[in-house]
């Protein structure tokens, strides 16, 4: 990639970042990307309702191959003294989509100085990755099939891995994942006679162990985790024992087979502790996201790229534990995800110390560039 393109895809992801915007409200961004596109390539682009892509068609007879980027920052005030700061006070780029989108669009520019004439492309700027809904939306949309998608690919910058080096993986890539809120609804009762009134804290203490111990079940085929986000059981008013309490929590696994198993001992576990202490409960869940699971011939590709162009490829043995909705996409066409090491002491993703490593977006732009020539 020229000096002057690589310039211009680094400015491009500073006003990303200056720009940052919550899951579902990404309008400026997309009117940013969709600008810089228009002003710097012959791409065509489309702006659809919460999202925007780009494309280069060049007869039917070509394989349609996608590559996509998360358009969505966190909600983390952003306090780092750097001259391209968040504006906005809600939300800040602490997991790198404004680099993510800034390969996508650098991937149009080296396109257009050097033509793949034997392949159409597609570049998918997606909403919402941050709470699981956009690839599901974009999928509901029937995007692939319209487009005729045949392989779509994306990756995600991981600290903890050497800078600009590629980290790839058969089979499942990231974990699945998804929130779950328990409501116990007891009854309120004076504090001095708590026996006239459910309490429903030492029920939610009980479901709290057993978050902790059906983990250690012999019953799954890999890795699964709870992880307690919130507890909330009656308010400061010490002249009443509670009557309504919520125990939120991360249920995580590599299989989504594992992840139902979790899921239905939780279920079981909690309408069994709700006839014992005599309370109703509800059980919702929100943020799902299926396991990201890479095709095999396209993970081959992706190393294949690696080789022909130099870089360093790494393949782990074991799914990162976040997880990416992504999986919606592999659900449907092939497709792979594959990761670009930010550094090995790198602050990590979802840390007011983060920051996206511009120095990474030159490997990203080559390797996707040599996946949609081979």
């Amino acid at each position: 990639m020229n000096e002057e393109k690589l310039k211009s895809c680094i400015e491009l992801r500073h006003e990303l970042h200056k720009n940052a915007e919550l899951s579902g409200k990404e309008k400026k961004t997309i009117e940013i990307i969709d600008k810089f596109i228009r002003q710097h390539t012959s791409f065509n682009t489309v702006i659809k309702d919460g999202y925007v892509y780009a494309f280069k068609k060049n007869g039917d007879k070509y394989k349609n191959i996608c590559f996509r980027a998360d358009m969505d920052a966190l909600p983390i005030k952003e306090d780092m003294d750097i001259p391209y700061s968040s504006l906005n006070s809600e939300a800040s780029h602490k997991c790198g989509h404004d680099g993510h989108c800034a390969v996508a669009a650098g991937l149009t520019l080296e396109i257009e100085d050097n033509p793949i004439k034997d392949k159409n492309i597609f570049i998918l700027f997606q909403p919402s990755e941050e709470i699981g809904t956009g690839a599901r939306r974009i999928v509901n949309d029937n995007f692939l099939e319209k487009n005729k998608i045949d392989e779509i690919y994306a990756f995600h910058n991981v600290p903890g891995f050497e800078n600009g080096s590629i980290v790839c993986k058969n089979n499942v890539f990231a974990c699945t994942s998804k929130g779950v809120v328990i409501r116990l609804t007891g009854k309120q009762s004076h504090a001095a006679y708590p026996e006239s009134g459910v309490n429903p804290a030492y029920a939610a203490a009980d479901i709290i162990k057993f978050l902790k111990d059906v983990t250690k079940l012999d019953i799954y085929s890999s890795m699964v985790l709870c992880t307690i986000v919130n507890v909330n059981i009656g308010e400061k008013d010490f002249g009443t024992s509670a009557g309504y309490g919520e125990v939120m929590f991360t249920i995580r696994a590599e299989e989504e087979k594992d992840l139902n198993i979790l899921q239905n001992k939780i279920v079981e576990f909690t309408e069994s502790c709700s006839k014992e202490n005599k309370f109703n409960y509800d059980i919702s869940f929100c943020d799902e996201f299926p396991e990201t699971r890479n095709n095999s011939e396209c993970v081959e590709k992706i190393k294949k790229g690696c080789s022909n162009i130099g870089l360093s490829c790494k393949e782990i043995l074991h799914p990162f534990r976040w997880s990416e909705d992504f999986g919606y996409f592999t659900k449907k066409t092939k497709g792979a995800m594959l990761g670009i090491g930010d550094g090995l002491l790198h602050p990590q993703l979802h840390t007011a110390e983060y920051n996206f490593p511009d120095n990474i977006i030159e490997k990203g732009v080559d390797i996707f560039y040599e996946i949609a020539r081979m």
